[in-house]
């Protein structure tokens, strides 16, 4: 694919995510995350954070990005990516990632990606350059 093939506006296949209990347990080992929300129920009720878990928001940045690199191939094309978090996401959620292409310049394609609650919820927005060229 090259960035001729690829017109401003075009939109990548979404995923579709639930996040659980197990999932954010087991990042948080592996990434030696000792916070508590991410774990222990009773922790996140004590700081008065509600019932449920919060998601990493590593996480939560990692939807989108997977939708970009499955439409590209290969994550190590992803020359940047940036976000701006706008709310959490808590155990049991389905989240909709997103990405849509606004920008070509040879074959360096800029894309708006987004990470939303499946009743529409705005939670992660940012961008993404990835590089098309083939080596």
């Amino acid at each position: 694919m090259r960035g001729a093939d690829v017109p401003v506006g075009t939109v990548l296949p979404e995923q579709r995510v639930v996040a659980d209990a197990g999932s954010m347990k087991v990042f948080s080992l592996i990434m030696a995350d000792s916070n508590p929300i991410h774990f222990d129920r009773h922790a996140t009720e004590q700081l008065g954070l509600g019932s449920r878990l919060i998601n990493q928001g590593t996480l939560n940045m990692a939807y989108p990005m997977n939708v970009v690199a499955a439409w590209i191939g290969d994550i190590r094309r992803i020359r940047s990516f940036r976000c701006r978090f706008l709310g959490s996401v808590y155990e049991d959620d389905e989240v909709v990632a997103r990405a849509t292409v606004t920008q070509v310049e040879g074959d360096e394609v800029t894309l708006a990606v987004s990470l939303d609650l499946a009743d529409g919820t705005r939670l992660l927005v940012g961008s993404a350059v990835v590089d098309l060229e083939t080596t």
